[in-house]
């Protein structure tokens, strides 16, 4: 039974933020936005380069405090942005500090594209997790967000729904 759900993303451009919200509105879950230290401007021109660059260099930044402990919920929706083809530096760093082997994991990643192969790679970093869900969500904010918000209400309800009666 599920009975404690956290929600935990990284967001720049705000899309993963307005899934993670979707989410958050559907679950009543707590929820954790992971902020490094020293962020990328959202509004810089070189982002996507400096931002690809270190997701390509697999680097950990120090993340700011976190507010909740993963070990004490039975349910985490984990999302990131795609960058690269792969999941954020400030993810890595979450899933450096935290073990979530025993937990259920529904992940998610908002690319541009198609976000399969940051997906699988995602994937990778967790292969000692129980994955109960994976979904990636193109281009939010430009596209149709009304129908994103609805399909991530409906993945987390379906979720939910599943574990509750296994």
């Amino acid at each position: 039974m599920i009975t404690k759900i956290l929600i935990v993303y990284y967001s720049l451009s705000g899309n993963t933020h307005l899934i993670a919200e979707a989410i958050k509105e559907q679950t009543g879950a707590d929820i954790e936005r992971i902020k490094p230290i020293k962020d990328l401007d959202s509004e810089s021109r070189f982002r996507f380069f400096w931002g690809g660059m270190h997701a390509k260099m697999k680097q950990k930044p120090k993340l700011e405090a976190l507010k909740y402990d993963p070990k004490d919920y039975d349910l985490i929706f984990l999302g990131t942005p795609v960058w690269a083809w792969t999941l954020t530096p400030s993810i890595r760093s979450y899933l450096a500090m935290n073990d979530l082997s025993d937990k259920n994991l529904a992940i998610w990643n908002c690319a541009g594209g198609n976000g399969n192969k940051a997906l699988q790679r995602l994937k990778k970093e967790l292969q000692e997790n129980n994955i109960v869900g994976e979904r990636t969500f193109t281009g939010p904010l430009a596209n149709n967000p009304e129908e994103q918000v609805k399909v991530a209400r409906e993945w987390a309800s379906e979720i939910i729904n599943t574990l509750s009666y296994k």
